[in-house]
């Protein structure tokens, strides 16, 4: 199944609130949606597989694509290169598949600036905010993960706070309830959200 107008689904949200089992949980759930897979210059980890988890590329690939304006957004994390490739996007698109894409507020930020000014994306981007429902409930997820020390746990939550405050900056914020509940949600979304581009 194709969408007439397909569209560019921006997820965000503080690590802990849930955005990337909820982001696997649709890919499941939708078909026609296609996961965005984006570039890294780090090197794969067992089991990771080029092209499906991410695309791996030499820091001089990542440095020549970005000369070319081949990026919709960058960033920089540990010293390692990060990026959402414009031609998988734009592919998608063109099949009339909606694409989802994982990334943070700067991400979020600058995908919406490089679509105003690309026909093919203008009018396409819709942005979702997956906030968690307290601190406390987000202190206990960071915990409950077990992948942190304390101290990493205290600057998540510290980086969650800060992104909260761009909440607004999104076109839509959701709640976090349970995976249920959050799945359920964004579906819907999904659905009012062509029956509105298509007017039926």
């Amino acid at each position: 199944m194709t969408a007439k107008n397909p569209l560019l689904l921006l997820l965000s949200g503080p690590a802990g609130s849930g955005k990337t089992t909820l982001g696997e949980n649709l890919l499941a759930a939708e078909p026609s949606l296609q996961r965005v897979v984006t570039a890294t210059t780090r090197d794969p980890r067992p089991g990771e597989r080029d092209g499906e988890d991410y695309h791996f590329l030499s820091p001089d690939e990542f440095a020549a694509l970005r000369a070319r304006g081949g990026f919709l957004e960058t960033a920089s994390v540990h010293g390692r290169s990060y990026g959402t490739p414009e031609a998988g996007v734009r592919a998608a698109l063109a099949a009339g598949r909606d694409a989802l894409l994982i990334i943070d507020v700067q991400g979020m930020r600058q995908v919406r600036a490089a679509a105003a000014g690309k026909d093919w994306l203008r009018g396409r981007v819709v942005t979702v905010f997956l906030a968690p429902p307290d601190p406390e409930e987000l202190r206990r997820r960071l915990q409950e993960r077990g992948t942190d020390d304390s101290a990493e746990v205290e600057r998540r939550l510290e980086t969650a706070r800060a992104e909260r405050a761009a909440a607004p900056e999104f076109d839509y914020v959701r709640r976090s309830g349970s995976r249920e509940e959050d799945l359920r949600w964004m579906r819907a979304l999904l659905t009012t959200l062509h029956r509105e581009v298509t007017g039926t």
